[in-house]
């Protein structure tokens, strides 16, 4: 939701327009409520809420029905209208592509989880049957079959929501498709395109009860590294839909010592760090434990063995990870000294790792406490799981569709 700024004084039309949106949102946010008790929480008059109220009864938003309430007396029950459209969502985080609807009151009611063959030559062409095949899936509520109203894809790359270009992608298979023109033509729908962390800061603020920070940033940590930036009550973008590019930081050393490094922050500090700093630990005589629990075998040596071996009581595994913590922290710490956030939560492959908090994010905060000259912000793991960016990506649906022409809530 954007902010309400007015420039001038509103004239009854406006005001009402404005009363209308702010009704809905109470509504969709209740669940179910009453006239009477819109009227006392929003402190309007009865009239003013039944004119609202109708109006957007006749538009198909709300519906009402008769209740006979705890006293025996008979009720008018307002209640959102799940029949009115379902917003999709599509999150593709390769190798796994999630795709969810969301109804009208804001709930995500269905969640498919694939695993894609990234090694398709015709990948879009893949997704594209993926998604037909949900579709044919329809979704009835009483017995009444509810369209979709809206696509929103959330991919690993910088969107320029202007220009409509796509830039640091972090999967090469994406480069080329054209999977939002595809689905425009196929079932002639709005259909978005927007950044997974943008997506899941949205979803971590506005989904079921949100969160009250008004200035905080979502980070994944998978194969790359990005963060969403919600900023002073909203999302921000950057000049070109780049800001939260985090992965892109140069971590160079001092040039005055004779070397200069081009590693960027997520080539050091994303997921695969932690088998390499294992390797390591193994190749210098360390480790045998872990080199064993992997059969021998390098490929097998991965965050979730880390992990588990580390619930399992390995101090080997625990120093690996605090090791990784302490360089995740260097990027982060760059991050707070630049924006100073309120909160800053967790999400992607890190939350794979068994007692994420233990292992990683205490070291994560000691060694930022040691980095940043004033103190740190709440470190938490994201409370949505690995679907934060499509329950993110419902949202945008919904929002920028069906319900684009309400705009204001309180």
């Amino acid at each position: 939701m954007e902010k309400l700024k007015i420039r001038s004084a509103v004239n009854a039309i406006l005001q009402n327009s404005i009363n209308t949106s702010i009704i809905l949102h109470y509504v969709r946010k209740l669940g179910a409520t009453y006239r009477t008790e819109i009227s006392k929480a929003l402190r309007l008059s009865l009239p003013a809420v039944s004119r609202s109220v109708d109006y957007l009864i006749d538009r198909g938003f709300l519906k009402e029905k008769k209740i006979i309430t705890a006293t025996g007396k008979q009720a008018h029950e307002i209640s959102v209208n799940p029949v009115l459209g379902m917003a999709i969502g599509i999150s593709i985080e390769l190798p796994i592509m999630k795709i969810a609807r969301m109804d009208m009151a804001g709930i995500v009611v269905d969640v498919q989880e694939i695993r894609l063959d990234t090694d398709s030559k015709d990948l879009e062409q893949i997704i594209l049957e993926l998604i037909e095949h949900f579709f044919t899936r329809k979704q009835y509520i009483d017995e009444k079959h509810v369209p979709p109203v809206a696509i929103t894809i959330s991919v690993p790359a910088a969107i320029d929501l202007n220009q409509g270009h796509v830039h640091a992608v972090l999967y090469q298979e994406l480069n080329g498709l054209n999977l939002k023109r595809s689905l425009e033509e196929k079932y002639s729908i709005p259909v978005f395109l927007e950044n997974n962390e943008n997506l899941a800061a949205l979803a971590e603020k506005y989904y079921l009860e949100g969160i009250p920070q008004n200035s905080f940033t979502y980070i994944t940590v998978h194969h790359g590294i990005g963060a969403g930036l919600f900023l002073n009550g909203q999302l921000y973008r950057g000049m070109n839909g780049a800001a939260g590019e985090i992965g892109y930081q140069h971590m160079g050393l001092n040039p005055f010592l004779g070397t200069v490094s081009n590693e960027t922050f997520e080539t050091i500090a994303s997921i695969h760090q932690i088998q390499q700093i294992a390797l390591n630990f193994i190749h210098k005589g360390k480790g045998e434990n872990i080199f064993k629990a992997a059969n021998y075998s390098y490929n097998l040596i991965t965050h979730e063995l880390i992990g588990k071996m580390a619930e399992q009581g390995s101090m080997d595994a625990r120093l690996i990870l605090e090791r990784f913590a302490e360089i995740l922290a260097i990027g982060i710490s760059n991050l707070l000294v630049t924006i100073n956030p309120e909160i800053i939560i967790f999400g992607g492959q890190l939350i794979e790792i068994p007692n994420c908090e233990q292992f990683i994010l205490e070291p994560l905060k000691a060694k930022l406490q040691d980095l940043v000259p004033f103190p740190i912000p709440n470190v938490r793991l994201t409370r949505l799981g690995s679907n934060a960016a499509v329950i993110g990506a419902c949202q945008m649906g919904l929002e920028q569709s069906i319900l684009s022409q309400y705009p204001y809530s309180i």
